[in-house]
């Protein structure tokens, strides 16, 4: 198997018919993987934005609107990461730089939308230091990945707090916030501290199970 499909990641979406449909359209309007994966970029500053402004006025219904912009942007940055490998592979339009377009974009979006978050957090002082926090454990946890990859071992995409899994607590912080506006700060610090902790689970449970993969290389029979 090649390697680079084998390193996929392992995502249940991508074999919806939706998802294969939108994909070939996609090609056919002559989006490039490469291409795909820079709107992502896109997506992540407008949901990074939408966090930074979203309380920092007293009228609920433009943090509500703040609020659907995140959503909107964080699920179109994951479609993208979705649909960039799609037309990638099952397109089969994969590029020499393809790896490189396909992971560094996800790191920038992962920084943008966390600090985005943190410094929205006009109530507490701490708001940016969580979002840094954040941002910088996330990034630990696709190193480790990587790393894993680079000692020749399969990449590891487990959790507790993998990207979709960082996604999609943000999402549900947001989508809870456009109903209770006023609850939005605690709702996205409650999610920071989540994320934080669950990256650093994350980060150990990576290592352990990159370990054990090497060990059994050196030692098959033991």
């Amino acid at each position: 198997m090649d390697k680079d499909i084998q390193d996929r990641r392992p995502v249940r979406t991508r074999h919806a018919r939706w998802a294969t449909t939108f994909a070939q359209r996609l090609q056919r309007a002559g989006a490039t993987p490469n291409g795909i994966s820079v709107a992502s970029m896109v997506f992540a500053l407008l949901a990074a934005i939408c966090f930074v402004c979203a309380f920092r006025t007293d009228e609920p219904l433009l943090t509500r609107l703040a609020m659907l912009g995140a959503i909107i942007g964080i699920q179109g940055r994951l479609l993208c990461n979705l649909f960039d490998g799609m037309v990638a592979v099952e397109g089969k339009l994969r590029s020499a730089v393809g790896a490189l377009y396909n992971d560094m974009p996800d790191r920038i979006s992962d920084s943008l939308i966390l600090l985005g978050t943190g410094y929205g957090l006009t109530a507490l002082l701490t708001g940016p230091t969580l979002g840094w926090a954040a941002a910088l454990l996330a990034m630990m946890t696709a190193y480790i990945r990587l790393l894993g990859g680079s000692c020749g071992v399969p990449q590891t995409f487990s959790g507790p707090m993998a990207k979709q899994h960082r996604m999609a607590l943000l999402t549900l912080a947001a989508a809870v916030t456009l109903l209770m506006p006023d609850w939005g700060q605690t709702l996205l610090t409650t999610a920071l501290w989540l994320i934080i902790v669950g990256n650093v689970l994350t980060c150990i449970q990576r290592t352990r199970i990159i370990t054990v993969a090497l060990r059994k290389e050196l030692s098959p029979d033991v």
